[in-house]
């Protein structure tokens, strides 16, 4: 059933909580109403995670309860890279195989011969490849795997070395469930719904389509964006409601266990939020892409989780789990604006009454030292666009020198460092090293953090990847 009445008309008398939420979380709850009325969304799904377990799970919309279906778009994403450590935990497979292994021939092209992309490059993301194609990404059919592969082959390349560097890509979690079909004799729903949905107890989720989705529109809330379904479901076709989705939140924060029974085991977890590829996670990196979530900063404090967006749905989980609290959001509408209005809200009240962690102190580093780490940098990877960046058209950053200390400068953004030691940084107000500059094996510098992906192009070495290189 389609929902297509404005929220600002059924909001106030059609709050459905699975059960009454504790007077802590009220006031938040009700602000949360008062912006989604005032955004016009027609269905809201909320979970608030506290001291461990489910506080508040609630939905509003009319005929919308907390059993209805959200879709959650590249939240999927974290259920994929379970799927492939299930394959882990069922000694089918390791991390460290080369996908050459588990995978057809001619599928996609490494020219990096030396570097093979490893299945632990597909969950983190930092294979090599960009995102899928304008052609992948706007066809509409369900597909299967077989007819999936054959839309684009072209763009499965990889343009740097796999396990350099993050880059946030569609196709890698594609090929993630082309490893699961080869490797399980299963299809990847199959699959997906007996090693994954199951034991986190979500037996009505699915990533085929379902009855009951409450549809999805425009920011106006009025207009009806048709159902998606993806070149691969794997990036982002799930459905499930927020109860199921409680459920997930609570495994995820009790080390893999659900009422009392450990559904995933303890390396599977500790994948999900412990990085282990790139070269900036090698070098300290902190808050960095693992096995299918990632971390941000935010108010001082180091959240993980994923957000989605699926053509008319978006949302967002996030997780503190050494206090054991965590979110999730999914409106309607595609509103990105009230979304992050929402994480924000959220957030400040999820960590109004924890203590500030206490950031990493600055250390002094000779200027000479910090010297060598000024200059020009270019991007060294594009999600999308291959093309112009390639042909040197994006935008370079550069670092300079002031009064002791680096300044990162990006067009009109300007972020100063904080100095750490052995290259490692943090911007103001990060609690621990979010920016790093590292060499590789060939002595090229990079920049991986939270403020991308760069590699110094105005001094030798240069990444031999980077076509400006040629004609330095």
């Amino acid at each position: 059933m389609t929902i297509r009445v404005l929220f600002a008309t059924v909001l106030i008398c059609t709050s459905n909580p699975a059960w009454p939420a504790p007077e802590k979380w009220s006031e938040l709850l009700r602000e949360l109403a008062v912006m989604g009325k005032e955004a016009d969304v027609p269905a809201m799904g909320l979970v608030i995670m506290d001291d461990y377990r489910s506080s508040v799970v609630q939905t509003w919309g009319e005929n919308v309860t907390t059993a209805t279906p959200f879709r959650w778009g590249s939240i999927s994403k974290t259920f994929t890279a379970l799927a492939l450590l299930r394959l882990v935990e069922l000694e089918r497979v390791e991390l460290l195989d080369p996908l050459r292994e588990h995978i057809p021939p001619g599928v996609y092209e490494n020219p990096f011969t030396s570097r093979p992309v490893l299945l632990k490059h597909l969950v983190e993301l930092t294979a090599g490849f960009s995102d899928l194609s304008g052609s992948e990404f706007n066809q509409n059919q369900p597909l299967s795997l077989t007819e999936a592969l054959a839309l684009n082959p072209t763009s499965r390349v990889t343009h740097w070395p796999p396990g350099l560097q993050h880059n946030y890509s569609n196709l890698t979690p594609g090929l993630t469930s082309v490893v699961i079909e080869q490797v399980s004799g299963q299809g990847f729903e199959e699959f997906m719904e007996q090693r994954v949905l199951r034991p986190l107890s979500m037996p009505a989720a699915s990533f085929q389509p379902l009855a009951g989705l409450p549809g999805g529109f425009k920011a106006d809330g009025l207009t009806e964006i048709p159902y998606w379904h993806m070149t691969f479901r794997a990036f982002g076709a799930l459905n499930a409601s927020v109860t199921e989705m409680s459920r997930f939140l609570t495994v995820l924060l009790n080390d893999g266990v659900l009422n009392g029974i450990r559904v995933l085991d303890r390396s599977t977890v500790a994948a999900l939020f412990h990085p282990q590829t790139s070269l900036g996670v090698a070098a300290g990196l902190d808050v960095a892409y693992a096995a299918g979530m990632y971390g941000w900063v935010s108010g001082g404090h180091v959240f993980q989780g994923h957000g989605g967006d699926a053509d008319g749905y978006r949302s967002r989980y996030g997780l503190l789990p050494d206090n054991g609290r965590g979110y999730l959001i999914v409106i309607n509408t595609d509103n990105p604006r009230l979304l992050r209005s929402l994480q924000r809200r959220i957030e400040s009240r999820l960590i109004a009454d924890l203590e500030k962690p206490v950031p990493l102190p600055a250390v002094g580093v000779a200027a000479e030292k910090l010297g060598s780490y000024t200059g020009t940098y270019y991007p060294a990877a594009a999600r999308f666009g291959v093309s112009r960046w390639r042909a040197g058209e994006l935008t370079s950053a550069q670092i300079s020198l002031q009064d002791g200390e680096l300044l990162f400068s990006r067009g009109s953004r300007q972020v100063p460092l904080i100095t750490l030691g052995d290259g490692r940084f943090r911007r103001p107000g990060d609690p621990v090293t979010t920016v790093v500059f590292v060499r590789d094996a060939n002595g090229s510098l990079f920049i991986q953090g939270e403020l991308g992906n760069f590699a110094k192009i105005d001094a030798a070495p240069c990444p031999g990847f980077i076509k400006l290189c040629d004609s330095r």
